[in-house]
């Protein structure tokens, strides 16, 4: 494996160490999207390149806590993406919140369809 895969690896690994989850060594070595049904976890991932850097995609969903979508950098930079956002509670007539929560939800699904994260 290389340096920036084991950056990579290790900052995946360190945030998912409490739920004792790790990235599957043969996705890794072959960047090979995957998932991963852990502990309570959904965690899809994919690898790219942008901008010449190559990097780890990765949507993690839990019931017990709101979404992550997360790009790791091979410098070991991170960042934070849109991810779903919960469900809200309905009143009758739909408010202008409402519908922006849903269209935030419309857009987010998208993009993560798109990228074969979701």
């Amino acid at each position: 494996m290389s340096r920036n895969m084991d950056v990579i690896t290790n900052e995946f690994n360190r945030y998912f160490s409490k739920w004792k989850i790790t990235l599957p060594e043969e996705n890794i070595q072959k960047r090979r999207k995957g998932s991963i049904f852990q502990a309570g976890w959904k965690i899809n991932f994919i690898f790219g390149i942008k901008d010449d850097a190559k990097y780890f995609e990765y949507y993690a969903m839990h019931r017990m806590t709101n979404d992550r979508h997360i790009i790791i950098y091979e410098n070991g930079e991170k960042e934070h993406l849109k991810s779903l956002e919960p469900p809200l509670e309905y009143s009758p007539a739909i408010d202008e919140r409402q519908r922006e929560h849903n269209k935030h939800n419309r857009r987010v699904r998208e993009e993560l369809s798109y990228k074969g994260l979701f």
